[in-house]
């Protein structure tokens, strides 16, 4: 529950609307049927405005709150023993040094300081070979990756002089071998890299093992080397994809850049570390100082990681707000009749049968009738309830007249126009291919995202220094610019 929040929430809390109707119906004798719906989660707070707006129904809490909230009888709370060490909190806040410098040198000391364990303590010192790096931005992240593969790995390669630090020379092949678990990497990349988290540093990793197998490199003798498969990974930066179904017990160090968003997030995102009761878990939580909020965090840091969980924020998800109608509703009726039709050999679910509205136009009016009376259940009040109402018989009669000029102009209206035939007409197009006169006849009626989490048309652009191929007109009577030349002067 704690992710189904902010626009993925609201997303989602729309098109809910669908998934429950077509998975609904009723008893020969009327009495509805309705699936019956499992959330879980353990940082949220007013969980009965959260389910309202998601689902449209009241929450039965299990277990159900107790008087002592160390034993709730399902669980109980284990005291902090050398047996249990638990997880521990370190706060940075590098006053009047950028953001970016205290990373680099952080996670250098986070690094060298892994190697050095191990190569004192040997496996033992497993779970802190592997830094994970949590950002609450992808752009924050990539930063960070650029930084793991030029300054990062320099430092760990050549540690100071009186550091007391070893070499750290990475298990890629003499590089620092970097994972990540974020949205622009492939689903079967995601898998992949999950896999080789279990992997554990053992003492082939250690100092003493890498000088040996080069000093037998140099006495010409042959060196087994390991796959890359097979070697473990020095770092794994990750955002919110962090915070759910990652269970990998032997990871133990984390470094979370930037207070995140909320509570809930920071909990769940830096409880993946420690998980392995008998090895203690270190979470380093490094604030930026130029952002308040971070600031106020780290000034409070022990009372706040103390409250932990009365700290956790109530989320927020506005599914039938006007913003969230305008951008949704065109998803919500079309992909409720595609499921709905798509049992039916004539229906409306076939790429090309966006035009046969016409016929099924009663079948599609008693379905929007049902997400209508579902639309009522979970909205907060009759104006939201109204007007999502309004939006849906608008969009009935605008896909009607769709089909109807289609087959005037003997055209087929399909879906997604794919190619430039002209016979065909699209139904629907995303933000990004929308043309920019709404009123055009040629314009698709339906806008629909191309994700849950797009709030906002994407936008390419496309920079060369060859001015013919810039889209672009200088104005007129500009002066032209040229590069000044050395020994101009500025006036």
């Amino acid at each position: 529950m704690h992710l189904i929040t902010g626009a993925l929430g609201t997303s989602v809390g729309l098109f809910e609307t669908a998934v429950e109707t077509l998975a609904s119906w009723e008893r020969p004798d009327g009495t509805p049927v309705r699936p019956m719906i499992v959330a879980s989660t353990a940082t949220v707070r007013n969980a009965q405005g959260q389910v309202k707006g998601l689902y449209g129904r009241q929450v039965a809490m299990f277990p159900p709150q107790v008087l002592d909230v160390a034993d709730t009888y399902f669980s109980q709370e284990v005291p902090i023993s050398p047996e249990s060490p638990g997880r521990r909190y370190v706060g940075v806040c590098a006053q009047g040094v950028r953001l970016s410098s205290a990373e680099i040198r952080v996670s250098e000391v986070l690094l060298s300081s892994g190697q050095l364990l191990l190569d004192r303590a040997g496996a033992a010192a497993d779970p802190y070979m592997t830094l994970v790096g949590y950002f609450s931005a992808t752009r924050e992240l990539a930063g960070m990756s650029r930084y793991m593969s030029d300054d990062v790995q320099t430092r760990v390669k050549r540690p100071r002089k009186g550091s007391g630090f070893p070499s750290r020379n990475g298990t890629a092949f003499g590089f620092l071998n970097v994972g990540e678990l974020t949205s622009r990497i492939a689903s079967a990349q995601i898998g992949r890299t999950l896999d080789q988290l279990a992997l554990e540093f053992d003492a082939y990793d250690t100092s003493d093992a890498l000088h040996q197998r080069l000093k037998a490199q140099r006495d010409g003798q042959k060196v087994p080397g390991r796959l890359e498969k097979e070697s473990p990974f020095d770092v794994v930066l990750a955002t919110s994809m962090l915070q759910v179904g990652v269970d990998v017990q032997r990871l133990g160090l984390m470094l979370v850049v930037g207070q995140p968003k909320n509570t809930a997030e920071y909990i769940q995102a830096s409880s993946r570390v420690g998980r392995d009761g008998s090895r203690p878990g270190l979470v380093v939580a490094m604030g930026n100082w130029a952002r308040p909020r971070d600031l106020a965090h780290f000034e409070q840091f022990q009372h706040y990681h103390e409250t932990f969980y009365a700290q956790v924020e109530a989320l927020s998800v506005t599914p039938y707000s006007p913003t969230a109608l305008d951008r949704g509703i065109d998803g919500l009726l079309v992909s409720a009749a595609r499921v709905r039709e798509a049992a039916v050999s004539d229906g409306l679910s076939s790429e090309r049968s966006a035009g046969g509205i016409g016929p099924r136009r009663d079948v599609i009016e008693a379905l929007v009738e049902r997400m209508k009376k579902r639309i009522e259940a979970a909205a907060p009040d009759q104006a939201s309830a109204q007007r999502a109402r309004d939006l849906l018989a608008n969009r009935v009669d605008r896909w009607t007249e769709r089909a109807r000029r289609a087959t005037q102009t003997n055209q087929t209206l399909v879906y997604e126009k794919t190619g430039d035939d002209p016979k065909f007409v699209p139904l629907i197009v995303s933000p990004e291919n929308a043309q920019s006169k709404v009123a055009s006849t040629d314009e698709a009626p339906f806008k629909i995202a191309n994700s849950m989490r797009e709030v906002q048309p994407e936008i390419n652009i496309l920079v060369s220094p060859v001015a013919d191929r810039l889209f672009t007109r200088p104005p007129e009577g500009a002066p032209v610019w040229v590069l000044p030349s050395e020994g101009d002067s500025n006036d």
